[in-house]
């Protein structure tokens, strides 16, 4: 199936789950672009929009690809000059692809020695921890866990098997996640969110005393933000995804399977239901609640809860065809002034007229 780099066409289906048609004997030794890739490599076409958007450019593309094989489905097929790999879902496809071909380095289960480990720690055999890694008291460490250089554990927390901490992560006490966790560089997890009461002219912090709880495959992107609970815990579902430079607040609810683009914030105690996707820049109030299900559309700004399964948009969110409709409204809303000024300065110059008779 493999010989060293390279995999025939025919292992590369059986392992993405795609119907070859082509010489399965064919040799493929990494993936690229249909710009970009050269022979041996697999390119992929994904996206139906891209050919609706971009139809002389898809074209050009797929005609004139050096690659030797094309991840795509069944509509683009007749148009591919080469061997195909045709999936009903071509960009799972591709990840599986791209998995395939991954370069990773080998890591080698220790402890640095630069590390400094708390008291009644507990970390198998298998866990690799690098260089300069601060582990507080009580931090319980699940097979092949991997806390890369810099991060920094607080005391009490709890990582589930093969969870993996890029560079300069840092977890505040009682943190805990589930297995096959990646969090990387950059992000906190688990500081005092934004609570506060006034008093006489200044602020008084409140202490949070519940933590941040995620479940199994929750990934989390660099530099995001999430805050700890204030009386109850964060809760992020298994199969969470976060980008980068995400802002999760205290007490916020995310449900199984839901993605968040980057730069979007989430304020305290808002709950988010399950399968939701919330695209890059939107905004999401405190205490609303958001039904399983719902696509907000980037740089939306949700300010009351969304209980009907949908697509949503725009300031404040709603239905994104009456949000389009509104949108194109808006951009007459000159013209339809201007003719209501004249139609006014003809009703009044008619009633002068009036009067003067």
């Amino acid at each position: 199936m493999k010989d060293s780099q390279f995999y025939t066409l025919g292992a590369l289906a059986d392992l993405i789950g795609a119907r070859l048609r082509g010489d399965p004997s064919c040799l493929i030794s990494g993936i690229g672009s249909l710009r970009g890739a050269k022979a041996g490599e697999i390119s992929f076409l994904s996206n139906a929009e891209y050919r609706k958007d971009s139809p002389s450019l898809y074209r050009r593309d797929l005609a004139l690809t050096k690659a030797s094989a094309v991840i795509l489905s069944s509509a683009e097929a007749p148009l591919c000059p080469v061997h195909l790999l045709v999936s009903e879902n071509p960009r799972l496809s591709l990840a599986k692809a791209a998995k395939i071909f991954e370069k990773k380095e080998s890591l080698i289960p220790g402890i640095h020695k630069s590390a400094l480990i708390g008291e009644g720690c507990e970390i198998p055999d298998s866990v690799s921890i690098g260089a300069n890694v601060v582990l507080g008291n009580r931090v319980i460490l699940g097979e092949n866990v991997v806390v890369a250089p810099g991060c920094i554990i607080g005391h009490d927390c709890v990582l589930g098997n093969n969870t993996t901490l890029m560079a300069r992560v840092t977890l505040y006490d009682n943190v805990q996640m589930g297995k096959h966790c990646l969090i990387y560089s950059g992000a906190v997890i688990g500081g005092d969110g934004f609570g506060f009461a006034h008093q006489e002219g200044s602020w008084i912090r409140l202490p949070h005393l519940g933590s941040v709880v995620m479940g199994d495959q929750v990934e989390i992107g660099a530099n995001t933000t999430i805050d700890r609970g204030f009386l109850e815990d964060t809760l992020l579902g298994d199969g969470v995804v976060i980008d980068n430079l995400v802002q999760v607040g205290h007490n916020v609810s995310i449900g199984a399977g839901t993605a968040i683009a980057g730069c979007v914030a989430i304020a305290g105690s808002a709950v988010i239901g399950k399968f939701c996707l919330v695209g890059g820049g939107s905004r999401i109030a405190g205490h609303v609640e958001i039904v399983d299900h719902v696509h907000l559309s980037g740089a939306s700004m949700v300010t009351h809860s969304l209980r009907v399964p949908g697509v949503y948009g725009g300031f404040p969110a709603k239905p994104v065809d009456l949000w389009r409709k509104n949108i194109a409204r808006f951009q007459n809303l000159d013209d339809m002034a201007r003719r209501l000024r004249a139609l006014e300065n003809r009703v009044l110059n008619n009633a002068r007229l009036v009067e003067d008779e």
